[in-house]
């Protein structure tokens, strides 16, 4: 063993030998050997390291940190000076004794505290990544849809049919022409659009004469092809307790002030504070229990109806027969009823009376106990007094001591008995209002709709604590909890949804959110339609809280704002944004009709919060019929909307002006009252001055009439600057329209090759004539009525600017007639035209009488008042002395060539020398405003002058 080991040793001793033997002679010759032990060399480097001054890269280091706003000097010390011995004491790391039980319960107690607040922590992140994800997703979804809308893809659509039929007003042209900038709408929706459309227009009739309009049924008129929302208004007719009709005003006893006020009648009870009146909750619950009623009376008659041979119905026409072959149909199986039925004499009294309570006949529910008071007495005592007594109530209630005896026989026998009639078991918890909390009655509440009956039949509004199980408040937050989905299935009507939650929100009195959920559906927007005229209906009736420009959203239609009470959130809509998502689907094709929607706008200005919220909807109302002029075509139907003037001077009133009172504008400006219709439809024989309000001027027709001016609908802005009276601003108006034309229809691309010419386009020359057309009528009638004179209007040196306006407009033309004139040859016509305009001074021979000079000292005062002509006038100067000179070089070159009529040779001269003055009188005009012009223009001046000199 020792022998290998030391042969182990000197084996590696020799080859450590020999590897220095290797590197010796390997390295180079200049690098030195190094024969120092390991405890030297770390000597030696720890020495040179001694040596070596850090600070300099410490200061660069400093340097580098403070431009980062780090102080590195004070870092340093702060590390430094950590002491991180006692970091972990000798004492906590100590092993726990076995009998160290309180230590080993605070180390167990620390480890949980430890391990749950990283659970929870890992759990808060999950979960706020989760909800971030969900968030940005239904945010992209709603910015989506908006998106779409606003680009006009969310329309209703049931299916791409094409339209031969003028429709709204439409003629198939017309729809054809729009088709190409929206959505296709299928003829079925504009039918039923049309339908509604009908009943808007008659509602605001009767609202500008005055009286009433029973709007709900009118509406369950127009939608009669669809049950579901049929039965949606007939809730609200229920509700509203708004009669089927009115008799006509002809009637002897229909006076119009013995006629029913509907108009914002139930505002001051749902408005004035967070939550309904209690009239209005009680109404609200009774509206919604008698709907149902109604609903399942037809079910009935239409199960009889069905099975004859079942029902054996005869000849008794009440109710109660009704009931009894109902009875028959459901429960009677091949000669004996169904089990788990109580039979009374052989036949299921309690089944019957349900039923018959269960459709509204609660007093022939009565009498069918009465028939069998003997034997109900011998089984349920004081049953059928109790009964009398509920249904002699208005309010369906018993005394609290009926109450407790049969609360004391429900408890008792009914929930332990094990074949109690459901019917009877459901009697007892209807007439005594008994365990509220438990709401569904097996074998009873089957259906959707019997099950909701049962919850607003047995709604208790008597006591103001809206925590009660029986209050409405109750109940609209248990159908809130159960959501959409439970009323709402996915399937059933092709993935399209009935509208029967929006039902439900409105039996609950969530009128703003039955709208919503009508509106935000994933339908394919079929029930859009039905949501805005349910809105309309509200909002006639008072039942509609509108949302305010500071809680409402762009985006979404319904507002939930939080409530001082602490109750649930109150609920607020958008109106005039939902109002303007529907109608901007035909506004271009048919303005009149989405005025119609507008008009219901100011119906809420009553609403008395939040404050200002009033004011919010007439401005609302007043920003949608100004986008709607500014949106509607030009021409005959335009003129429709804000009236015009006929060729006389004369004017006829539009649709706009004859609606002022829906849009709550006065007619003059000395009264703070609005108008009512009878003065609205007696000023307007007074002639069209009335027509011009106060209101409507400044709300209406000058902020549309500058919107139409920046859009360059010239045309249209200065009809309704005129229908204002503001007949200064039209001829200035005119004026800076005429200076554009000039200058805008003019090109010097061709100065070299035969001057300055106007050319134009086909639809720019067909704004052209109508522009000048224009022009010239309204100056035609200006003139003979006095207007647009500028008297009173002065500018800021005293000037009469709108005289100046005037004198601008009619050299403008002259100007333009000119230029027609020398592109039609006619020169000679040409250039009296443009002498006419006294524009350039020609006239300005000397009095020495040579030919070829000019009065300088007339020229310089003509070029000094240059600066006081219209801005208009200044900015054609080179069209204007271009077009002079091209008329003066086609005189002269005319009477050069031997053309034109002269007596002589020496009248030919006399001719070319007053052209030449003229001429050179040009010249030094435009040689005084030169830098006014482009150097091109004035080159071109100037080689005219020099033709006509030659």
């Amino acid at each position: 063993m020792n022998n290998l080991a030391s042969t182990d040793l000197s084996s590696i001793l020799s080859a450590s030998k020999d590897l220095t033997k290797h590197l010796l002679n390997s390295k180079p010759p200049d690098l030195p050997s190094v024969n120092l032990s390991l405890e030297q060399i770390e000597a030696q480097s720890r020495r040179l390291v001694s040596k070596h001054n850090a600070a300099g890269d410490v200061d660069k280091a400093n340097y580098l940190l403070a431009q980062a706003s780090v102080n590195g000097s004070a870092l340093s010390q702060s590390i430094a000076h950590l002491n991180a011995s006692t970091t972990f004491s000798s004492s906590s790391l100590q092993p726990l004794q076995d009998t160290d039980v309180s230590s080993f319960l605070r180390h167990a107690h620390e480890q949980n505290l430890i391990s749950t607040i990283e659970h929870g922590r890992k759990e808060t992140q999950e979960s706020f990544y989760r909800m971030l994800e969900d968030r940005t997703a239904r945010d992209w979804e709603v910015k989506k849809k908006r998106l779409f809308e606003q680009l006009g893809a969310s329309v209703p659509v049931a299916a791409s049919t094409s339209l031969a039929a003028s429709t709204m007003g439409m003629s198939s042209s017309t729809m054809k022409k729009q088709a190409s900038s929206s959505a296709p709408l299928s003829l079925q929706m504009h039918t039923k659009m049309l339908a509604y459309d009908r009943t808007i227009v008659a509602l605001n009739s009767a609202r500008l004469g005055g009286t009433s309009f029973p709007i709900v049924h009118a509406l369950i008129d127009a939608a009669n092809s669809n049950n579901q929302i049929v039965f949606m208004f007939t809730v609200l007719a229920n509700i509203t307790q708004e009669p089927p009709s009115l008799p006509p005003l002809e009637h002897a006893s229909a006076h119009i002030l013995n006629s029913p006020v509907f108009e914002r009648k139930y505002a001051k009870a749902y408005l004035t504070s967070q939550t309904p009146a209690i009239s209005l909750r009680k109404q609200i619950a009774s509206g919604a229990r008698q709907a149902l009623e109604e609903q399942y009376l037809s079910i009935i008659q239409r199960t009889v109806h069905s099975h004859p041979s079942e029902a054996q119905l005869g000849g008794d026409p009440s109710t109660a027969n009704l009931v009894r072959a109902f009875c028959a149909v459901r429960f009677y199986r091949q000669g004996e009823w169904l089990s788990g039925l109580e039979l009374v004499k052989g036949t299921p009294v309690w089944a019957q009376v349900f039923f018959l309570v269960r459709v509204g006949e609660v007093s022939e529910a009565f009498q069918v106990l009465m028939r069998v008071k003997d034997a109900v007495d011998a089984r349920e005592p004081g049953f059928i007094d109790a009964f009398r007594i509920w249904a002699d109530s208005t309010e369906r209630s018993l005394p609290r001591s009926i109450r407790d005896q049969l609360a004391g026989v429900y408890n008792a026998h009914m929930l332990q008995a094990q074949t109690t009639d459901p019917f009877k078991l459901a009697l007892y918890k209807l007439v005594a209002r008994l365990d509220a909390a438990r709401r569904s009655i097996p074998n009873v509440t089957t259906t959707t709709e019997d099950w909701l009956w049962m919850q607003f039949a047995m709604v208790d509004e008597s006591s103001s604590d809206e925590n009660d199980e029986s209050s409405l408040a109750s109940l609209t937050k248990v159908l809130l909890a159960y959501g959409e989905r439970h009323f709402e299935p996915a399937t059933g009507t092709g993935g399209q949804k009935s509208g029967l939650w929006a039902s439900v929100l409105l039996m609950c009195g969530q009128f703003e959110r039955a709208v919503a959920s009508l509106w935000d559906h994933d339908s394919g927007g079929s029930l859009q339609v039905e949501a805005v005229h349910l809105a309309v209906a509200l909002a006639y009736h008072g039942l509609l809280r509108v949302s305010s420009k500071a809680e409402g959203s762009d985006v979404d239609i319904l507002t939930l704002s939080p409530s001082t009470t602490g109750a649930q959130h109150i609920p607020s809509l958008a109106l005039h944004t939902l109002i303007w998502r529907y109608i901007r689907q035909f506004v271009k094709m048919d303005a009149k009709e989405g005025l119609q929607y507008v008009y219901i706008l100011p119906l809420s200005a009553d609403q008395p919060s939040p404050p200002g919220v009033g004011r919010e909807q007439l401005e609302a109302a007043w920003e949608l019929v100004r986008r709607i002029i500014v949106m509607a075509n030009g021409g005959p139907m335009w003129e429709e909307l804000v009236g015009g003037v006929r060729g006389d001077g004369t004017r006829f009133p539009g649709v706009i002006p004859t609606h002022l009172p829906l849009l709550r504008l006065s007619l003059s400006s000395s009264s703070n009252t609005y108008p009512s219709p009878q003065a609205l439809s007696s000023s307007s024989s007074f002639g069209p001055p009335t027509l011009q309000t106060s209101d409507y001027k400044s709300q209406i027709l000058l902020p549309t009439a500058s919107s139409l001016l920046s859009n360059d609908r010239l045309t249209e802005a200065i009809k309704l600057y005129d229908l204002a009276g503001e007949y200064d601003t039209v001829v200035g108006c005119l004026a800076q329209a005429l200076g554009n034309l000039v200058t805008s229809g003019s090109t010097t691309s061709g100065l070299g090759a035969g001057g300055m010419t106007w050319s134009a386009t086909g639809d720019q020359q067909d704004r052209t004539k109508e522009l000048e057309k224009t022009a010239r009528e309204i100056l035609t009638v200006y003139e003979r009525l006095g207007r647009g004179t500028g008297l009173g209007v002065s500018g800021p040196s005293g000037s009469n600017t709108g005289g100046k306006d005037r004198d601008a407009c009619v050299k403008l033309l002259k100007i333009l007639e000119a230029s027609e004139r020398g592109r039609d040859g006619h020169v000679e016509r040409a250039l009296e035209i443009i002498e006419s305009t006294a524009l350039v001074p020609l006239d300005v021979a000397t009095t020495s009488g040579k030919e070829s000079e000019v009065d300088v000292m007339k020229v310089t005062k003509k070029a000094e008042e240059f600066t006081q002509q219209h801005e208009a006038l200044q900015r054609c100067l080179p069209v204007y002395l271009v077009l002079c000179m091209d008329a003066l070089s086609g005189v002269a070159s005319k009477i050069k060539s031997g053309g034109g009529v002269h007596a002589g040779e020496a009248q030919r001269h006399a001719t070319l020398a007053i052209l030449r003055k003229k001429s050179r009188a040009l010249m030094v005009y435009a040689g005084l405003l030169k830098y006014r012009m482009s150097p091109e223009v004035y080159g071109y001046l100037a080689r005219g002058d020099v033709e006509i000199a030659l």
